[in-house]
């Protein structure tokens, strides 16, 4: 059972993204010192976006924003979305090896894929927030 729910996810990951991304990837402008000292989540996607993958980008920024207010007010977390159909994405996607929707917490060297989580749980909030919590102690442990 568990094999065929895996599967079943995997196959859902695989129809979102060819119907999400009909054009050539590019990339975002964040600055490699960003990516190292600070804590981000960035949500990598296309201009073309079903409503699932908006759904993603906004709780998964809610989240964010609620789990860690202070930080973020403070400037050491941030969320990006990055739209990978413009240009000004390129460096920033080269640097944290992405070219499809991707859903990623980045802290130094560390980056934490959890785009599988964000698509699973993208309509039940509480669950992505879990996530989010779970990839942010991991990338901070290093």
């Amino acid at each position: 059972m568990k094999q065929l729910l895996m599967a079943t996810i995997a196959l859902m990951m695989g129809l979102v993204h060819l119907s999400c991304s009909g054009q050539p990837q590019q990339k975002p402008n964040t600055s490699s010192s960003e990516v190292k000292s600070q804590v981000g989540l960035y949500y990598f996607h296309f201009e073309r976006r079903c409503s699932t993958c908006i759904s993603v980008e906004e709780k998964s920024k809610k989240a964010f924003e609620e789990l860690f207010p202070e930080q973020v007010k403070a400037g050491e977390y941030f969320f990006k979305g990055v739209n990978l159909d413009e240009k000004s994405s390129a460096e920033i996607a080269d640097e944290l090896g992405v070219g499809m929707q991707t859903l990623m917490v980045v802290h130094g060297d560390t980056k934490i894929d959890i785009t599988g989580e964000g698509f699973m749980y993208a309509h039940d909030y509480d669950k992505l927030k879990e996530e989010i919590k779970k990839a942010v102690e991991k990338a901070l442990k290093g």
